[in-house]
C-alpha cells in the first residue's frame, strides 16, 4: 500500500472511531490492532526516510526504483501468564461427585484468591459430568460417573506464580492442563521489530545504492507483512507440590523464558538519475 494511501486509510479508521474495548479475540480489537499497527509502520519509516533525504524531497516521486525487504527480531520477557488447572473426582453417584467436586473447586478458588489473585482474572473455562461404562461380554455396564472442573487463571505477578500452582494443588486441583507466557503490552515488541526491520532495509537499500553509484533520494512505497509474537505454552500435566525433609513445601519453579517476534517490511526507495 503506498504511504499516501496507508494514509487516507488510517483516517479513514480513525474518523469512524473505535468499535468497542481492546479485548483479545474481538473483531472489534483485531480492527484497532491493525490500524494501531499501521500508524506505528507509517511513523518509523517516515522518520527513517526524513532521516535520508532532504526535508524538500516529495514521496511517489518519479525514479529508478529500488525494492528491498528488511526483518527485524526482538525479544522480551513475559510479564503475565494464563493458567488452567482443573478438579477431577470420580464416584459412583453424579449427586456425589457433583458435589464433592464443587467443594474442591471452591476450595481451590478460595486457595487462588487468598494470593492476590482478583475475581475479573479467574473464570470457569469448562465444566462436565460424564457417566463410566464398563464393558463386558458385549454388555455396557454403569460404572460411575467423572466430574470435571476447569479453572482459567490470569496471572499478573510471575513472582507468585508457582505459589499460585503449589495452593490451587494442595487445596484440591488434581491436573494442570496448560500454562501459557504471555505480554501484557505486546505494542512494545512490535515496534521494536518493526524499527530493527526498517533499519535492516535502509542498511541493505544504501549498499545496494552505493555499489551502483547511485544514492536514495525517495520513498515511493512500504508495505509490513502481519507478524505477531507466539506465546509460550506448556501442556504439563502435574503432581502435588513435593514435600522438603523438614515438611516445608517446596515451591515449584517456573522459568518464564523470553518471548520473540520477527517483523518484515517491504520498501520501494527511489535512486538518483
Amino acid at each position: 500500500m503506498p504511504v499516501t494511501c496507508l494514509r487516507t486509510w488510517i483516517a479513514s479508521r480513525e474518523s469512524k472511531g473505535p468499535r468497542g474495548a481492546p479485548i483479545r479475540g474481538r473483531r472489534g480489537s483485531i480492527e484497532h490492532g491493525v490500524m494501531m499497527m499501521a500508524k506505528i509502520v507509517l511513523s518509523i519509516v517516515a522518520a527513517v526516510f526524513m532521516a535520508l533525504v532532504p526535508l524538500n524531497v516529495a514521496l511517489g516521486m518519479e525514479g529508478t526504483g529500488l525494492s528491498v525487504q528488511g526483518t527485524g527480531q526482538a525479544k522480551l520477557a513475559p510479564d503475565e501468564a494464563s493458567l488452567s488447572l482443573s478438579v477431577i473426582t470420580d464416584g459412583h453417584s453424579a449427586q456425589e461427585v457433583q458435589a464433592e467436586n464443587a467443594r474442591k473447586m471452591q476450595a481451590v478458588t478460595e486457595a487462588v484468591k487468598g494470593l492476590g489473585v482478583e475475581d475479573r482474572f479467574i473464570r470457569t473455562s469448562n465444566l462436565s459430568l460424564q457417566p463410566r461404562y464398563d464393558f463386558k461380554n458385549g454388555e455396557r455396564k454403569l460404572k460411575g460417573y467423572t466430574a470435571t472442573n476447569t479453572l482459567r487463571i490470569e496471572v499478573k505477578d510471575l513472582s507468585k506464580l508457582g505459589r499460585i500452582i503449589d495452593r490451587a494443588l494442595n487445596a484440591g486441583a488434581n491436573k494442570v492442563d496448560s500454562l501459557e507466557f504471555g505480554l501484557q503490552a505486546p505494542e512494545r515488541l512490535q515496534q521494536q521489530a518493526l524499527k530493527k526491520a526498517v533499519a535492516d532495509a535502509r542498511s541493505k537499500a544504501e549498499v545496494i545504492a552505493a555499489a551502483l553509484g547511485k544514492s536514495i533520494v525517495g520513498l515511493r512505497q512500504v508495505s509490513e507483512e502481519n507478524s505477531g509474537y507466539m506465546s509460550r505454552s506448556y501442556s504439563m500435566p502435574m503432581l502435588a507440590a513435593a514435600k522438603a525433609d523438614n515438611g516445608a513445601a517446596v515451591e515449584t519453579p517456573v522459568s518464564p523464558g523470553e518471548l520473540e517476534l520477527s517483523a518484515t517490511v517491504h520498501i520501494d526507495f527511489i535512486l538518483s538519475e
